[in-house]
């Protein structure tokens, strides 16, 4: 009997611990020297906040390459086939797990205090159909406007509040926001506003608000307008009281990765 329990006990000690993240064991020493490789080997091409330029927005809380830790690392390491991202063959492997800890600081803030109820604002969010209509929470709603699934870990109350108010300036200011342009066309046959999702020297391809997709010639266009300070989203500070404002803020509050 003893043997068999000092046998488990074995067992279990050398068994892989799930869910445990190299990045768990990083210092605030090791984040900072992670900040200083990322200006110095990344910042050229996502910013030096991370906010993306010639390379990915990297300030949100999923990645499209990195779903999870041990794949960042390696994307740092190795890059990314096909893409852009080359690997960065200067950074050992403990380099690249520091500069891994730093870009995942870039998609989350600090927790602030809500000015509302969060479970009432969810309420608010689901029964007003605006909302629901453009923006997919955890696989639900449509994709006209961004997702808001881990908007929490991204944007704060500030922020929140004048993109329920005031979208446009939101809109205009935020990088984050740079590919859900705003366009006008008009050709012989139709007139179209909504959001531009793909354009090359010969065509452009437009989402408009009830979610339908057209695609144009350039050169059948009468008109072609990019409208970079006009957001689609409807400003709600007439349409919902204080109180739901606050509640509707502090719903996407919570919406965080953890």
């Amino acid at each position: 009997m003893v043997g068999r329990i000092l046998i488990a006990l074995a067992v279990i000690a050398s068994a892989p611990v799930f869910g445990k993240s190299p990045l768990d064991a990083l210092t605030d020493g090791d984040l900072a020297d992670g900040e200083r490789l990322f200006r110095i080997h990344c910042a050229r091409c996502h910013g030096i906040e991370g906010e993306g330029g010639e390379g990915s927005n990297l300030a949100r809380a999923r990645l499209r390459f990195s779903p999870d830790d041990d794949a960042l690392i390696g994307v740092i390491g190795n890059g990314i086939p096909g893409t852009g991202m080359p690997a960065i063959w200067t950074l050992d492997a403990e380099q690249a797990t520091r500069v891994a800890g730093y870009v995942r600081t870039l998609g989350r803030l600090e927790e602030e205090e809500m000015p509302g109820d969060p479970l009432r604002g969810m309420q608010v969010y689901q029964t007003n159909g605006g909302c629901p209509a453009c923006h997919i929470i955890a696989g639900t709603g449509k994709g006209i406007g961004p997702e808001l699934t881990h908007v929490g870990d991204q944007r704060g109350l500030d922020h929140l509040k004048q993109s329920l108010t005031d979208p446009a300036v939101t809109h205009s200011q935020t990088s984050g926001y740079k590919d859900y342009l705003t366009v006008r066309l008009r050709s012989a046959e139709a007139r179209v506003e909504g959001l531009r999702i793909d354009e090359d020297a010969f065509t452009v391809v437009v989402r408009d608000i009830g979610g339908t997709v057209h695609s144009f010639r350039k050169e059948d266009l009468i008109e072609y307008d990019k409208v970079f300070t006009h957001s689609l989203m409807p400003g709600y500070e007439g349409a919902l009281n204080y109180r739901d404002l606050d509640d509707v803020v502090s719903y996407l509050m919570s919406l965080r990765s953890e």
